[in-house]
């Protein structure tokens, strides 16, 4: 890789600049480079073993000059750096004067092994960018190329990029829907693993949020096109990704020292050697023992493993910068709705009066049975959760004041909140309204259930914590976070209840500011603070933190933007593959830098005491490169350990009310 004394060069991607290659292509040039250059060393390898007479070492000589050549490329980049950029010393700049050294002394073969070693670390390192990327790039090739636009002529098939946003396209079953937008007709299942990882496919409807590359599973639908495919959600994972992957960490400040400092010691070092022995297979022993690709490769490999590995589980990471601030994370604030519970509350507790709780329950799914409202959802939800009957009422209507009127059966059914009750006119017994007073003070959310003119039960709902959140609370406290708090814009006792159950402080009815005013406060505290949240309110809290999660779904987009790291998916427990992620990521970079400094420190003695030839020199610093390519690719192979959160919250909500 390219190497700046001062700063580094994003616009190179590897040691002999092939940033503007894509990953397939640059990975297959390396192979064809490598697979030329090992022909040549071994080659030239038989022919100084077993072959001593000429012209036979005439031939492996040329041979090994082959070899040589195929590192122009390298020469190139050094011959300009030393032209151009006189104040900047590269990796390839210290190899070339290697290689001259070496071929001055005439060791043609050990100059076609180094161009070799050099290689093979370039196939390495395209393998492990490539293998990285291979779920980004499966990413775009799921998105269709082609979709079938609706006219007012019928239907043609037309480019995908053809798409404005508001023309309407026809997605029919078994096939990928071709771009992000909003289901105008029909209904349908949707596979949406390729960007949730949910295997549970999604039941979608009209005004339901869709996006290209998932598949439609079954009817006919109608999708009006809300953003261009250049700005699908695919594409903005593919961008993020990429950006993500150029990034660097601030671990690679130790590179930079190492490089501004230590290699102009070590070739005056060289030069003073040479000076005093008249040696110049010492000066090419030291000059190659020293070189340093693996300190320059030990930072962007390790990060683009990480972020490989996050794309996969659904993660998407910004920068270099989040995953080391995430690493050394001290603080994490978490929004309560949609992050550590449910996005709507659960049905949790049932009080019946002169009736079962199942009667109670019965009734009051019938008469919601036709209604979208989230309350709606979790009374039928807790129904189907009992096995009961639920048939369509009779007669059904919104009623205004908070609640639904239903006929059913002889049955006049009514629920709503209590303002609902008295704008009615119904009466509410004091030892009714006595107990909704103290689910109210518990914190739940109430809603009474009538029949005719009576109260017959209560209904009390409350934001369930998810499955797993205790658990990775208790995952992020191993990790080393000292403290958890929960920010929420929540009443008081909704939040303690959730606070309590997971054993975290909580601030309650926190504004937008207030969160930003926390997570201040944190960090004027010399704390490094991470903050979770789900929506356009925690926006602003995202940006402020030394990192940002967002738990994206439909519509929280902003909140995306405003984040560091992103999490696809309604999953909790992605936020600590994420920290785990971060947290390995930056130990293999120090362990890197471990690996590519105790080789050179001894390969440096050794050199300097003229103990090893400039071919034991080349074995050092392969050795040294391919340890630090290997244990990187490593973490493409790790799988943190998180809690299973595939149910959904709240399954067990009325466990200890049936």
């Amino acid at each position: 890789m390219t190497t700046d004394t001062a700063t580094p060069a994003p616009a190179e991607g590897g040691l002999f600049g092939e940033a503007d290659l894509s990953q397939e292509r640059l990975f297959r040039r390396n192979v064809s480079f490598f697979a030329a250059a090992a022909t040549c060393m071994l080659s030239g390898l038989v022919i100084m073993l077993w072959v001593h007479s000429e012209p036979w070492t005439t031939i492996g000589h040329g041979i090994s000059l082959i070899g040589l050549a195929l590192g122009t490329p390298m020469f190139l980049i050094a011959a300009k750096t030393v032209l151009f950029a006189r104040n900047k010393l590269t990796t390839e700049v210290f190899i070339t004067l290697a290689l001259i050294a070496v071929v001055y002394e005439q060791e043609y073969w050990y100059a076609s092994w180094v161009v070799f070693i050099l290689w093979l670390g370039e196939t390495l390192m395209a393998w492990a960018g490539r293998h990285a990327r291979n779920a980004v790039e499966a990413l775009m090739k799921l998105v269709p190329r082609q979709a079938r636009l609706l006219t007012k002529d019928g239907t043609r098939m037309v480019p995908v990029e053809k798409v404005a946003v508001g023309q309407l396209v026809a997605v029919h079953p078994d096939e990928r829907i071709p771009v992000d937008g909003v289901i105008e007709h029909g209904e349908t299942a949707v596979d949406e693993s390729m960007l949730t990882g949910e295997s549970v496919p999604a039941d979608h409807g009209v005004g339901d949020h869709v996006y290209a590359g998932t598949s439609n599973l079954q009817g006919i639908i109608h999708v009006r096109a809300t953003v261009a495919a250049e700005d699908n959600a695919v594409a903005r994972i593919v961008t993020l990704m990429r950006q993500a992957q150029r990034a660097h960490v601030p671990a690679k400040r130790t590179v930079d020292l190492f490089l501004r400092w230590f290699l102009p010691l070590v070739l005056l070092a060289a030069a003073i050697a040479g000076i005093l022995t008249g040696s110049l297979e010492r000066v090419a022993a030291i000059l190659l023992v020293i070189t340093p690709c693996a300190f320059t490769a030990s930072t962007p490999l390790a990060l683009i493993a990480t972020v490989g590995n996050a794309a996969r589980r659904g993660l998407v990471i910004k920068g270099g910068s989040a995953i080391e601030a995430c690493s050394r994370t001290q603080v994490v604030l978490l929004d309560k709705t949609g992050t550590l519970t449910a996005s709507t509350p659960q049905l949790v507790t049932i009080d019946s009066f002169g009736h079962t709780e199942n009667e109670v329950l019965t009734l009051a799914a019938i008469a919601e049975k036709p209604s979208t409202h989230p309350l709606a959802r979790a009374i039928g939800a807790a129904a189907t959760q009992r096995d009961l009957d639920i048939p369509d009422p009779q007669h059904f209507e919104v009623a205004s004041g908070h609640g639904v009127l239903a006929v059913h059966t002889g049955h006049n059914l009514a629920v709503g909140n209590e303002r609902f009750l008295q704008r009615r006119s119904f009466p509410i017994p004091a030892t009714v309204r006595a107990q909704a007073a103290r689910r109210e003070e518990a914190g739940y959310t109430v809603a009474y259930v009538v029949d005719g003119r009576t109260v017959i039960g209560l209904l009390g709902f409350l934001a369930q914590p998810r499955n797993s959140a205790a658990q990775v609370i208790a995952g992020l406290r191993k990790l080393g976070v000292r403290d958890i708090v929960m920010v929420t814009g929540d009443r008081s006792r909704p939040a303690q209840a959730v606070a309590t159950q997971l054993g975290i402080d909580y601030r309650a009815q926190a504004t937008p500011e207030a969160k930003l005013e926390e997570v201040q406060r944190w960090k004027h505290q010399g704390n490094v603070v991470t903050m979770i949240g789900d929506g356009i309110n925690d926006a602003t809290a995202l940006a402020a933190a030394d990192v940002g999660v967002a738990m994206v779904t439909p519509g929280a987009e902003v909140a995306a933007l405003a984040a560091d790291i992103v999490v696809h998916g309604d999953h909790l427990s992605r936020v600590l593959a994420a920290a785990r992620l971060c947290r390995r990521g930056i130990r293999t970079i120090q362990i890197n830098i471990l690996f590519a400094t105790g080789y050179n420190i001894v390969g440096l003695i050794l050199a300097l005491a003229g103990l090893i030839s400039p071919g034991t020199a080349v074995l050092f610093h392969a050795a040294s490169f391919i340890s630090v390519v290997l244990n990187s690719a490593l973490v493409l192979l790790y799988n943190p350990k998180v809690p299973d959160d595939t149910d959904a919250p709240g399954q067990r909500a009325l466990a200890h009310a049936a």
